[in-house]
Order: structure tokens, then C-alpha cells, then sequence
């Protein structure tokens, strides 16, 4: 049995990459929907931006900061790429329904 000299390489494509990102983001449970994420992938480094919708009354800054960290830890862990920079862009603020309340959702 012989053992091969080099291993191959996995590449992902930045579509692959961003649907990773994408349900990432989308695991939190202050996030409404399918969060639209774009990413920018160079060799082992890449950057990546999220727009989201997120229910209200939520701290925004502190989701944001938390969702940012949490995409970034996960596609390292996922992927083995470092992802220098997590763009989180807040969309749309979703008010948590309240009995009977249909309001709709205002961009902000």
C-alpha cells in the first residue's frame, strides 16, 4: 500500500461560501427570514456582507456584534477560510406580533 506524496485542495466557490454565511446568520433567533449575504472570497481570506431583518425591539448593535462573531467563528471552523471582515447591515426591523397585531414590517 503506498502512501500518496501531496494532498489535494478543497476549493469552495464565494456562492458556496455565502450560502454557508447565509445560514449562519440565520441562526439566530432575532433574525426573520433568509438573510441576503454576499461574499468576496481570495485564496484562504475573505470578507462578507449580510443584510438582515431582524425582530424588534431587539439591542441591534449587540446582535450585530454577536451574529458578526458567530459568522466568522463558524465559516473558519466550516471552511478553514479566515474571514477578515463581517459586514451586518440591519434591513428591516420586524415587530414582534402581538395577539391579533398584523401590522406590517417597516424597512428602516
Amino acid at each position: 500500500m503506498s502512501v500518496p506524496a501531496a494532498h489535494g485542495t478543497t476549493t469552495i466557490s464565494e456562492r458556496a461560501f455565502a450560502r454557508i454565511a447565509e445560514k449562519l446568520a440565520s441562526e439566530d433567533e432575532h433574525v426573520t427570514g433568509l438573510p441576503h449575504v454576499s461574499a468576496s472570497v481570495c485564496g484562504a481570506v475573505a470578507a462578507v456582507h449580510c443584510d438582515l431583518a431582524v425582530r424588534y425591539p431587539a439591542p441591534v448593535p449587540r446582535l450585530a456584534a454577536k451574529i458578526r462573531e458567530h459568522v466568522r467563528r463558524r465559516l473558519r471552523e466550516l471552511t478553514g477560510i479566515a474571514v477578515e471582515n463581517v459586514d451586518i447591515e440591519v434591513v428591516e426591523l420586524v415587530p414582534e406580533r402581538r395577539g391579533g397585531d398584523e401590522r406590517r414590517p417597516r424597512p428602516i
